[in-house]
């Protein structure tokens, strides 16, 4: 699954996995190149490349983008 799609702000946004932990997320006027890190009791955290603050924005995309995962996951796909 190196494509999809999660809902953010209202509207569908394409998702493409890069890498293991790089995801390449197109919003309306830009393009967010969000980093998963753990930190050390195992918690995930998205940064924007080049970045070491987790904002709100990369939180909220960052669950919807683990949910997508995990659901195809499960879906078995």
């Amino acid at each position: 699954m190196n494509t999809f799609q999660i809902t953010y702000s209202n509207m569908n946004v394409p998702v493409y996995r890069e890498e293991e932990d790089l995801y390449v997320v197109t919003l309306p006027g830009k393009t967010l190149y969000l980093l998963r890190r753990e930190d050390n009791e195992g918690a995930a955290h998205w940064f924007e490349e080049g970045s070491d603050n987790e904002t709100p924005e990369t939180k909220e995309i960052g669950i919807a983008i683990e949910q997508a995962v995990m659901g195809s996951v499960e879906n078995g796909k």
